[in-house]
């Protein structure tokens, strides 16, 4: 265990306590948040990336959907997926995905999110 512990305020208000030594480091980003981080460049707003630099000067990278979105929704059966050992798929077909649900809501009128513009729907 840790000499320290790491206290982590997330976006959905929740606080995660956390031992720095239990978190899996690398020096490359993992599939997940490479992942995200594309699904962020495209525009995005339901996943979040948080960076904390831990008293050792390594760096913990906490991602976050908001539920409440389709790529929410998208990024965690992923990281359940990843965890599970499956293969993830690449980022164009995780985009095309969530642009279809997006798509598929909104012929529904189901959907107030935004697109990946920034437009309401």
């Amino acid at each position: 265990m840790s000499d320290s512990l790491l206290f982590v305020h997330s976006r959905s208000n929740d606080l995660h306590i956390v031992d720095p030594d239990a978190i899996p480091h690398s020096d490359d980003l993992s599939p997940i948040m490479q992942l995200a981080g594309e699904v962020i460049k495209a525009g995005y707003e339901g996943v979040a990336i948080d960076e904390l630099k831990l008293k050792n000067g390594r760096y913990v990278y906490s991602l976050e959907g908001d539920l409440a979105t389709p790529e929410g929704v998208v990024m965690q059966k992923l990281s359940n997926a990843l965890e599970q050992g499956r293969p993830l798929p690449n980022a164009a077909t995780v985009l095309e995905a969530i642009r279809r649900i997006y798509e598929k809501c909104e012929q529904y009128g189901q959907s107030q999110q935004l697109t990946p513009e920034g437009n309401s729907k």
